[in-house]
């Protein structure tokens, strides 16, 4: 192409309606996720997620940090979008994006308090409308970015470090339900007690950076502390599974040194780390990718192999020598696409013994298989569901398969003085005494309360709701269990003075 092409050069700008679209991968868990990233790229040590309601429902998330803070030059070049600052090798942060993205998929305004040792507090807030036009950003003043900084030492400790704050949330429980908003507020919780539990578990465990979460109310502005989060480690297993595994793999594209190391899980495994928040262990296998200590893809075979429930016992580590050459990192950090050189450097993988990456698999196979043929098939039973939490119902719902059908709920109702419970087979219902309510649920009564007072009674008795009619030896089991239940907790009663 000729030189004496070129007439003029220009500047195309984005438009600032991009804007609209950041973050629309970003989950709240993932977001948030993100900026705890930021924290860590500050030396963060300690990170604080505040989760504020107003009327149960979500309002305002607030992260705050005790890391290095920003000065007004820094805290302007983190507001504007794309901008990449110098990363060094150890950062997590990666695209210029993260902190905008994050936040303007979950809310319409986003506003940063920042204090750098040896420099004045800075303030800025962008709103979506109008960073959606013009890119503007409003500068805070000073005085109320100083209350901040000290607003931060009752959190973490110090005043140096950052505060995030979303407010005007979109993607939050809206209804006119309370039960339901505090039901979807303690999912989003525990959701996110997994996501960090595990993405960070590597820097949890080794204690370079705690995490904690408060719930709380807008309107108390608390600043006591919160929940630790804990590490979930992906490979926490006591004994391997197999006994030549761990075993690492090794290949090479071009000039890149690919280590795979080759896990496989002990059969028959319920526990955090094998299982992941909500997530059954069986559709955990799979890659799991590290950057920098931080987990970026929690399984999954990215088309280098099929998931299997056989394969269900089978993770791989990679650490992140391979990543921006064979593994291209999304801009959530939710997932890595493997290149074509990836998978082609996985076919001549080996290990010392000449253990190939499909010997792995047939290994990981062999040994659920042979465990899978020792399993005693449980009966599948009714689901439970109303009254139920839904940590209850999940469990259940791992150790049981559902017959089809309506299913069993379970409420409190007023019935006869030494009557602990009946039931009701027309409408599927597990009746409890509500006179007894106190003792199983002190705090105060709520829908899902007494979880384990309620798997106790479903184990019991949720065979009496899966059959048309009650034969005798029915009829007397619960004849059995109402007399001997009704006696205690009328002992019971008596014992605690009432």
């Amino acid at each position: 192409m000729a030189a004496s092409d070129v007439v003029d050069r220009i500047v195309l700008a984005p438009d600032a309606g991009l804007v609209r679209s950041l973050g629309a991968n970003h989950t709240l868990e993932s977001a948030i996720a993100d900026l705890v990233d930021n924290s860590v790229d500050a030396d963060a040590t300690r990170v604080s997620i505040r989760l504020l309601t107003d009327l149960d429902r979500l309002v305002q998330v607030e992260v705050v940090d005790d890391g290095g803070g920003m000065n007004s030059e820094t805290v302007n070049a983190a507001m504007t979008i794309g901008h990449q600052r110098e990363y060094d090798e150890a950062d997590l942060g990666h695209f210029g994006m993260g902190l905008k993205a994050a936040s303007f998929g979950h809310c319409d305004v986003l506003t940063v308090w920042s204090r750098q040792q040896a420099a004045e507090p800075v303030g800025r807030r962008i709103r979506r409308a109008d960073f959606s036009k013009d890119f503007t950003c409003e500068v805070l003043a000073k005085t109320v970015a100083a209350r901040q900084a000290t607003a931060r030492r009752k959190v973490v400790g110090g005043v140096q470090g950052t505060t995030v704050v979303w407010s005007e949330i979109r993607n939050a429980y809206r209804g006119r339900n309370a039960e339901e908003a505090r039901e979807w507020l303690a999912l989003r919780e525990s959701a996110l007690r997994a996501h960090l539990g595990v993405t960070f578990h590597r820097l949890l465990a080794a204690g370079r950076l705690q995490i904690d979460i408060v719930v709380d109310d807008v309107a108390a502005g608390s600043t006591s502390p919160g929940v630790p989060v804990l590490p979930i480690d992906p490979f926490s297993y006591a004994r391997s599974g197999h006994p030549d595994y761990p075993k690492a793999l090794f290949t090479q594209s071009a000039h890149t040194k690919i280590k795979l190391t080759c896990h496989i899980w002990p059969a028959k495994t319920d526990k955090t780390g094998f299982r992941i928040g909500d997530k059954p262990g069986g559709q955990l296998q799979g890659f799991y990718i590290y950057r920098n200590d931080r987990l970026l893809q929690v399984g999954g075979w990215a088309d280098t192999a099929n998931p299997a429930p056989a394969r269900q016992l089978a993770r791989v580590v990679v650490d992140d020598d391979s990543i921006g050459k064979l593994l291209t990192m999304n801009p959530e950090k939710s997932g890595l696409k493997f290149e074509p050189t990836f998978h082609d450097a996985l076919g001549a993988a080996t290990a010392d013994d000449g253990t190939t990456f499909a010997q792995y698999l047939e290994d990981a196979e062999s040994i659920f298989t042979t465990a899978n043929k020792r399993k005693r098939r449980r009966k599948p039973a009714i689901r439970p569901e109303r009254g139920f939490a839904p940590e209850l119902r999940r469990r259940i719902g791992s150790e049981l398969t559902f017959i089809s059908g309506d299913p069993v709920n379970v409420l409190w109702r007023r019935l006869p003085v030494g009557e602990f419970f009946d039931v009701n087979l027309r409408t599927k219902t597990l009746l409890l005494n509500t006179r007894y309510r106190h003792l199983f649920a002190p705090g105060g009564g709520s829908l899902n309360d007494a979880p384990f007072l309620k798997a106790l009674m479903y184990l019991l008795t949720h065979e009496l709701f899966e059959g048309q009619a009650l034969g005798s030896s029915k009829k007397d089991d619960l004849a059995l269990w109402k007399s001997v239940l009704g006696a205690a907790v009328l002992t019971e009663t008596i014992n605690r003075g009432g």
